[in-house]
């Protein structure tokens, strides 16, 4: 029996079939573009295994395509399939939603374990019977419950223990801070994972596992201090951190540090009394219906987990100043390591995205051996393609020069009146090249264009984007600037007319700062001078790109023109790591020639 929701297109039975044969025998390694329809696929194979499917996402707003999914699956076959997207206390605290909107997630969940017994959600939810569950997306679960006045969040507990799907997202897997909660409703090892976006794996969970703490945090803590009584231990230990940060960063901007040259076990007293000050500060401000925060806490609890990984390799500390602060960090560096014992929690681990080559580097850094590989390809017609690498430009280097941007925009111009019928992308590899070009850019494109600006929020992205596609069907087609690195290079669906030529200019290599060198340190211990620059920097960036120029592509069918400006593109470690589709029709011109 097929739990197949559409028609068979090319490729996609004989995934599902593999999938279905191999699925808990091996790791399975799964790439196929955006479009090929990974996620019905994924689906109908592990549904008949009979056991419970934990997808896990990159974050919690992409939680809801595999339940939309599954909904298409029960209602073709009629079939009673249960699942849910998940996500965490911060959206699903009726309580906290109306007396702290703003709060954090673990302010959040501090909240809520205060006052779980006397919150009458949670109240009512213990009167409440499970008769009527049935397939939800976050949103409804929540809407359905503040309807019956229950517990949003405990309310998904209970159906996730009897799902047989639950969408989450990367955190309620690499973060055991967080996994234990939905450990304690399911048992993870009767249950198959699968990751999505997996090509985010390595950085996810260096960022899900880092922290930091920043002067500013210890100027909030000492002002903390004056809510207390004989606190001169505590001050003069947070005085002296201060000063020891200013101290050991001298006049660098960065520089990698001991933990002990901070904090030591010599100091577990005044970390006690940090920890019971700022207990004692968040359960007052609860009293008072304000958020529960407390930097005193944040700094024991940065000290805490970092002299307890002091020893471990991999995880490293920085100090940096960021404007008028100074900043200390620790990085967890340790994907391989850690990742490979989370994956022995599971029946069976599925892992799919549409950039996950090279698959040795992709299997070595996310810490599996010996996976089932299955690769797709959309075969589209060398006709339907186009792609030009531009000689005689370059973004290496600290900064554009005169004459470098003079090029960049001979090249840009020449692209968009080339395609000044169609919707087109120019994807940077920075937001500082972007702001470079677009201030040289003439004022008739810039009235076309729609901007991805670093930092902007999700409601924003998502007017840009929607402003963007309608263009496609207007008289005056639109052009969109991106960072190959931001929102709109990875994730975002533009399915024919919506993008149809893309352009990228310079390679998005990470800043070669004082961590990236670190990384690329530690993997040269772990796989060797051969593969540790390469895995931890090569690789990376040139994923950006081909998930950037995947925008383009999500059909057999569909039609597109690529421009990659930068001469570097030419060098084979880079071409080899370009998209098929961009190596199947493509040629080399200069600059001048354009």
């Amino acid at each position: 029996m097929s739990l197949f929701p559409y028609s068979y297109r090319e490729g996609q039975k004989e995934a599902i079939d593999e999938i279905t044969k191999v699925a808990g025998k091996h790791p399975i390694i799964f790439q196929a573009p955006t479009g090929f329809g990974k996620t019905p696929v994924v689906l109908s194979s592990l549904l008949l295994k009979g056991f419970k499917i934990l997808w896990a996402v990159r974050t919690g707003t992409e939680t809801d395509r595999p339940v939309e999914e599954l909904k298409k699956i029960n209602k073709v076959f009629g079939t009673e399939f249960l699942g849910i997207s998940f996500r965490g206390k911060k959206d699903m605290c009726l309580l906290a939603l109306e007396k702290m909107s703003d709060a954090n997630y673990d302010e959040v969940s501090y909240f809520c374990s205060k006052n779980k017994k006397r919150c009458p959600y949670y109240i009512n939810l213990q009167n409440e019977r499970f008769t009527d569950v049935k397939t939800m997306l976050y949103s409804e679960v929540l809407r359905q419950s503040a309807e019956r006045r229950i517990c949003p969040y405990f309310y998904q507990r209970e159906l996730a223990s009897q799902a047989n799907l639950v969408s989450v997202s990367y955190n309620y897997v690499l973060n055991e801070k967080v996994s234990w909660s939905l450990r304690s409703a399911f048992d993870y090892g009767d249950s198959y994972l699968v990751v999505d976006e997996a090509h985010n794996l390595q950085f996810s969970f260096m960022n899900i596992n880092s922290d930091h703490i920043t002067t500013g945090s210890i100027k909030r803590a000492l002002s903390e201090l004056s809510f207390f009584k004989k606190t001169e231990q505590v001050k003069n230990f947070l005085v002296k951190l201060e000063e020891k940060m200013w101290e050991e960063l001298g006049k660098k901007k960065e520089k990698e540090v001991k933990i002990e040259d901070f904090c030591s076990s010599k100091n577990s007293d005044v970390l006690d009394e940090i920890k019971l000050l700022g207990e004692t500060l968040r359960s007052e401000r609860l009293s008072k219906g304000e958020r529960p925060q407390s930097s005193l806490y944040h700094i024991y609890s940065f000290f805490k987990i970092s002299l307890e990984l002091s020893k471990e390799k991999g995880v490293t500390h920085f100090l940096s100043k960021e404007k008028n602060e100074l900043k200390l960090e620790r990085v967890d560096m340790r994907a391989s390591e850690a990742l490979k014992e989370i994956w022995k929690m599971f029946r069976g681990v599925l892992f799919m995205s549409g950039t996950l080559e090279p698959i040795e580097a992709f299997s070595e850094v996310i810490g599996i051996h010996n996976p089932y590989i299955i690769n797709r390809k959309f075969k589209v017609s060398s006709e339907n393609v186009s792609s030009i690498i531009i000689k005689g430009v370059t973004t290496k280097g600290e900064r554009l020069s005169e004459e470098m941007l003079k090029r960049y925009m001979r090249v840009i111009l020449s692209f968009l009146r080339k395609n000044s019928g169609r919707n087109v992308a120019v994807f940077s590899s920075s937001y500082r090249i972007q702001e470079a070009l677009l201030s040289a850019l003439p004022e008739d494109f810039r009235k076309r264009s729609y901007l991805e600006v670093e930092g902007m929020s999700g409601q924003q992205s998502r007017e840009v984007l929607n402003s963007f596609k309608l263009a496609a069907k207007s008289n005056q087609k639109g052009i969109l600037f991106a960072s190959a690195s931001g929102r709109f290079s990875e994730g975002a669906d533009f399915p024919g007319e919506e993008l149809e030529a893309a352009m990228v200019i310079g390679i998005p290599f990470e800043k070669l700062n004082i961590k990236i060198k670190a990384l690329i340190r530690y993997y040269n211990e772990i796989y060797g001078r051969k593969k540790g620059r390469y895995y931890a920097y090569t690789v990376p960036a040139l994923r950006k790109v081909s998930q950037a120029l995947g925008r383009v592509i999500r059909s057999e069918n569909d039609k597109g023109y690529f421009v990659l400006a930068d001469e570097r593109f030419l060098y084979k470690k880079y071409f080899d790591l370009l998209p098929e589709f961009v190596k199947r029709n493509y040629s080399i011109i200069d600059y001048e020639s354009l």
